[in-house]
């Protein structure tokens, strides 16, 4: 997959376009980091839609009774609400 600056991307915005069209993912860079990749249509309708949601992991979860464990390496120590809430 090649990569542009966004700046030159801007520029070659067309071209880019054909390319995703053809079947050639463009990445698309912003301060030297990967910030976008453009698809065709088609591509990003046939994506993986099979990853579970986060409310499907947590439902799994919960079912698999994992949700009734008490919590005990907490990284923290307990201590006294303020005056404000006792």
């Amino acid at each position: 997959m090649k990569s542009y600056p966004l700046n030159e991307a801007r520029a070659e915005f067309s071209k880019l376009v054909e390319r995703a069209l053809a079947g050639e993912p463009q990445r698309v860079t912003r301060y030297g980091k990967e910030a976008v990749v453009i698809v065709s249509e088609d591509e990003w309708r046939a994506r993986c839609r099979t990853a579970p949601t986060l409310g499907a992991l947590l439902a799994q979860h919960a079912r698999a009774d994992h949700m009734s464990e008490p919590i005990t390496d907490r990284p923290w120590k307990e201590r006294r609400l303020g005056p404000d809430f006792e």
